[in-house]
């Protein structure tokens, strides 16, 4: 979950972003069928913030909403 931590919004720090590409690379390469979501958008300063964006954008991961 990238729930907010250090001051930052939508915190992803190395390991949630290992699981993201682990999970990314099951999906994208071997065809898994698995959805990925993160929990809400990352801020501008997180480090992986410009990856997640494509990601969010190619629809390969989402933001998860509660019905």
């Amino acid at each position: 979950m990238n729930e907010d931590k250090n001051g930052l919004s939508g915190y992803i720090g190395a390991e949630v972003f290992a699981e993201l590409l682990f999970g990314l690379s099951q999906k994208l390469v071997y065809k898994k069928e698995i959805e990925l979501y993160i929990l809400k958008m990352p801020s501008k300063e997180v480090s992986s913030y410009e990856e997640v964006t494509l990601w969010l954008k190619l629809g390969w991961i989402k933001i998860w909403k509660e019905d």
